[in-house]
């Protein structure tokens, strides 16, 4: 828990509105999907506020969370009672720049949360480990603290597991796997070698010619019978997981990057790459170095072309390729139009060009 006060020393700008007097810690950063009490939300703009709410609404849980506005935003909406859908909530406060305000923040949070890890001696000296004993480690494996194997998982030699993380029964861990801190693994999954699940996503904000990082600690979440193939790398989430869904199967060289939700029984092949915040409903399937921008939204079903660039948002039963991706038969269409032009005879010369040349 990090102090009220502590906020206001890392970021001058921060002002608090409105508050409960009891409020003294805050519990953590919270993303917009997971909400937890006594966290804090930033809220950049309208959209962002939109958005919030379009997932909670007046949800009864937001009188446990407190609200930090750019303070832009907050002053173009006049006063409080603009609010009023957070009503309850714990506080208000203002910051000059939300983005500043998260690498910031983020960085107290991480520094509590890792003060007191022992990240370089293994679990099995602390005794701070669980491992059943019809499992098999190789030798050369790492364990981390508070590391929990559960029954029948083989992990073989080179694999490292940090601290605090789980693997679940008759999972497979194959040569060099590394696995972050606060990474969940499933029943029967199987991680080929040389793949990474649970390093840092890729956040930073530009300020004063430096590129300020945003601190991770959301971990991830891998639910039962997951399959990802070798030199895979999937980033922890930035507050709260990025999940892979029950049943998904992930070829090799693909990236996922932090907060992507995989539905259950995705299709990923090789080479595809996701941006932050990519989120794939069920049982979607797509061709290799298929792309994904930010915050794309896939529907169940969905079907994606090879070396497609998602920039929109796909429905879900539809088939997309092409890039920037578009329906297929439209993306066909206008494939067999740029061939039919590209073919057609050039016009004849006239007869004076054609003496012209002649007589040169």
């Amino acid at each position: 828990m990090i102090e009220i006060e502590k906020l206001k020393k890392v970021d001058a700008s921060f002002h608090i509105q409105s508050m409960d007097e009891q409020v003294k810690k805050i519990t953590t950063l919270c993303s917009f999907d997971q909400i937890q009490k006594g966290g804090i939300v930033l809220i950049k703009n309208k959209d962002y506020y939109k958005k919030f709410l379009n997932i909670y609404g007046d949800n009864e849980e937001l009188d446990n969370i407190g609200f930090v506005f750019q303070e832009s935003f907050y002053k173009s909406e006049n006063n409080f009672s603009q609010f009023k859908e957070l009503k309850h909530s714990q506080f208000f406060a203002t910051v000059e720049n939300v983005d500043l305000a998260m690498s910031r923040f983020s960085k107290l949070f991480y520094d509590e949360i890792r003060q007191n890890e022992n990240a370089l001696e293994d679990g099995r000296k602390t005794g701070t480990i669980k491992i059943h004993p019809t499992s098999s480690i190789a030798n050369n494996v790492f364990l981390g603290e508070n590391v929990d194997i559960a029954s029948n998982v083989i992990i073989h030699a080179g694999c490292v597991i940090l601290s605090n993380s789980k693997i679940d029964e008759n999972s497979i861990l194959y040569p060099n796997v590394t696995i972050y801190q606060n990474v969940s693994i499933g029943k029967n999954c199987r991680i080929h070698g040389n793949t990474t699940i649970g390093s840092d996503g890729y956040s930073y904000n530009y300020f004063k010619d430096e590129h300020l990082k945003v601190w991770h600690f959301g971990g991830v979440t891998i639910k039962d019978s997951v399959e990802i193939g070798s030199g895979t790398s999937i980033d922890q989430g930035t507050f709260s997981p990025t999940i892979i869904g029950e049943g998904t199967k992930i070829d090799n060289q693909v990236h996922i990057a932090h907060n992507c939700k995989i539905g259950k029984g995705v299709l990923i092949t090789g080479q595809a790459g996701f941006s932050g915040s990519v989120t794939l409903g069920d049982y979607v399937s797509m061709g290799g170095c298929a792309q994904f921008a930010p915050g794309i939204v896939v529907g169940d079903y969905a079907q994606i072309g090879g070396m497609a660039g998602v920039t929109n948002d796909i429905p879900a039963k539809t088939v997309y390729a092409g890039h920037p991706a578009r329906p297929i038969k439209e993306w066909l269409k206008s494939l067999a139009t740029l061939r039919r032009f590209s073919l057609k005879p050039k016009k004849a010369k006239q007869s004076s060009e054609l003496k012209n040349e002649i007589t040169i």
